[in-house]
């Protein structure tokens, strides 16, 4: 005799036991992520990008089935979010200028649809809102060659209240092969960390007008890939270069000491890092 055929009320039932399931395991996740904050003491950053970064790819990398890989890591951000709110007050201060790229819309998409955010028609605006603990992140528009007054260069200093760049937005989009082109860059108070798989920033100062195949060159032979370089030219004897390569850079790199010109050593600050996003591969069925 042909198997009973299961009815619709046992299915629903089953999907309900499921859905107690996956509740009872959030709420876990909860409990362990409170020990976690009582842990790390309240003095930590509560934001890690690149913890974050690692548990996506992780979950994309295991994923089976047609349930749509950009709906899991949404869900995963919006869990991480929640929770990170938990360990500590969260506000993010994103640059919102009249006519400008919608970055309010990033931020909320990345850092959750609770988390607080005001706008700053001014990047200074933003930048001074995370130095003076009125915001936990900063949310900034990508770097221009064209910027007369790039905010990125307030990040050329070795002071700890100085803020760092620590993620790109969006890390996650909903329909990678038809993004918005909008993107923006995360600054916070929490130090850069390494997730895997990292692209970093470094600000030099030259005394000299130095070309980009030049800096190219010059970090080539320091064993530093560069990606792209963005100049800004403050006084006739000062110059800075945002510069960004493959990799994570960290603050006491070994390579920075070789960045030699004329013989005499360059300035140089480790402005931040951030981990690349999920690729339209990764989140492909």
């Amino acid at each position: 005799m042909p198997a009973a055929k299961t009815s619709l009320d046992d299915l629903r039932r089953e999907i309900d036991e499921i859905d107690d399931a996956l509740h009872d395991l959030l709420m876990r996740r909860t409990e362990i992520v409170e020990d976690v904050r009582a842990a790390k003491g309240e003095d930590t950053a509560h934001i890690r990008p690149g913890r974050e970064a690692r548990i996506l790819r992780r979950l994309m990398a295991r994923h089976r089935g047609p349930f749509p890989k950009p709906v899991v890591a949404r869900m995963w951000r919006d869990i991480i979010a929640a929770l990170t709110e938990l360990q500590g007050p969260q506000a993010v201060a994103v640059y919102t200028p009249e006519g400008g790229p919608d970055l309010r819309s990033r931020a909320r998409d990345h850092f959750g649809s609770l988390t607080p955010l005001t706008g700053y028609e001014s990047e200074v605006g933003v930048l001074g809102a995370v130095t003076e603990g009125r915001a936990t992140v900063g949310v900034l528009p990508l770097p221009q060659s064209d910027d007369d007054d790039p905010w990125w260069r307030s990040l050329a200093s070795n002071s700890r209240e100085t803020p760092r760049i620590v993620a790109r937005l969006p890390f996650v989009s909903m329909e990678p092969s038809l993004g918005d082109g909008v993107e923006g860059l995360a600054v916070a108070m929490a130090p850069h960390e390494e997730s895997g798989l990292d692209r970093s920033f470094l600000v030099v100062e030259t005394a000299e007008q130095v070309s980009r195949d030049a800096l190219v060159d010059l970090l080539a032979t320091a064993g530093i890939p560069v990606l792209d370089v963005k100049h800004w030219e403050d006084q006739p004897d000062q110059r800075l270069h945002l510069i960004e390569v493959e990799g994570f850079l960290a603050d006491d790199d070994r390579r920075l000491a070789r960045l030699v010109q004329d013989g005499e050593p360059l300035k140089s600050w480790v402005v931040g890092a951030y981990a690349v996003p999920l690729s339209a591969e990764e989140l492909a069925p």
